[in-house]
C-alpha cells in the first residue's frame, strides 16, 4: 500500500442559479496512492446540464485513476455521447501519483486549475477556452471582454482536450474550480485560502466567498500536501 501525500477538501454553492449544474468527483487507489479529481460545469441552468456535469465528472475520474487525465476526459466524452443527454460541460481533471514527478492536468472550457508553490506563489496551470481568451492572445486587448469571455470554445463534447503538468515536489496545494469561483474571487484570496492547512476550510472559503449572492454555481476542490 502506497500512502498518498495529498489531503482533499471540497465545497459548493448554488448561487442564484435555479439548478446546481456544477459537479465534482474524487477517486483514490489505496494500493498505488493515486488520487484523481475532476471538476465539471454544466453549460446552462438546466437539469440536463447538471446531468452532463455529473456524468462527465464520474467517468473522468474513473478513467484518469488508472491512466491519465486526458484519458479521463476522453472517457467522459464518449460516455456523454452515448448517454443521450442533450447538454455539455466544461471540465478540468487532475492526477496525483506518488511515483510521478509531476501533477498532471487535462481540461476543456472554463474550469481552472491553480497551484500554490512551496515559495507561496500562486500559478494558474490552465487557461480558459473562450472566445475572449482567444481574442486576448491574438490582439493587444488585455482586459476582460464580457461579451466573449463566456463563449466557450472547447467542451467535454467538442474539440481536443489540452494537457499540462507541473512539478509535484514544489507544489504545496492545488485548486480545481469552476468559473463561478474564478470570476468572483481574486488571486490574492485564492492564494490566502490555499495557504490554510485544512483543505476543507480552504474550499469553503473560496466557494462561500463566490456564492454569497453570486450569479453562478461555485465549486472549489482543494488538495493540500500532507506534512
Amino acid at each position: 500500500m502506497s500512502p498518498t501525500p495529498w489531503r482533499v477538501g471540497g465545497a459548493q454553492r448554488q448561487g442564484r442559479r435555479e439548478v446546481q449544474a456544477d459537479a465534482f468527483a474524487v477517486g483514490g487507489d489505496q494500493v498505488t496512492g493515486r488520487i484523481a479529481v475532476a471538476v465539471t460545469d454544466g453549460i446552462g441552468d438546466t437539469t440536463a446540464a447538471a446531468d452532463a456535469a455529473d456524468l462527465a465528472a464520474e467517468e473522468a475520474v474513473g478513467a484518469a485513476l488508472v491512466a491519465t487525465p486526458e484519458t479521463g476526459c476522453i472517457r467522459a466524452r464518449s460516455q456523454l455521447a452515448a448517454s443521450g443527454i442533450a447538454a455539455d460541460a466544461s471540465i478540468v481533471t487532475a492526477l496525483f501519483d506518488p511515483v510521478h514527478s509531476r501533477v498532471q492536468f487535462a481540461w476543456a472550457g472554463l474550469c481552472r486549475a491553480y497551484v500554490l508553490t512551496a515559495e507561496g506563489q500562486l500559478q494558474r496551470a490552465t487557461y480558459d477556452h473562450s472566445l475572449g481568451e482567444r481574442i486576448r492572445r491574438h490582439t493587444t486587448r488585455p482586459g476582460p471582454l464580457p461579451l466573449y469571455d463566456r463563449k466557450v470554445t472547447r467542451t467535454v463534447a467538442r474539440h481536443e482536450f489540452v494537457t499540462t503538468s507541473l512539478p509535484a515536489h514544489s507544489t504545496t496545494a492545488v485548486l480545481l474550480c469552476t468559473d463561478g469561483v474564478s470570476q468572483a474571487v481574486d488571486d490574492r484570496t485564492i492564494a490566502a485560502a490555499l495557504l490554510r492547512d485544512d483543505p476543507n476550510e480552504a474550499a469553503e472559503l473560496l466557494a462561500g466567498t463566490a456564492g454569497i449572492n453570486g450569479p453562478d454555481n461555485a465549486t472549489a476542490i482543494v488538495l493540500r500536501r500532507a506534512h
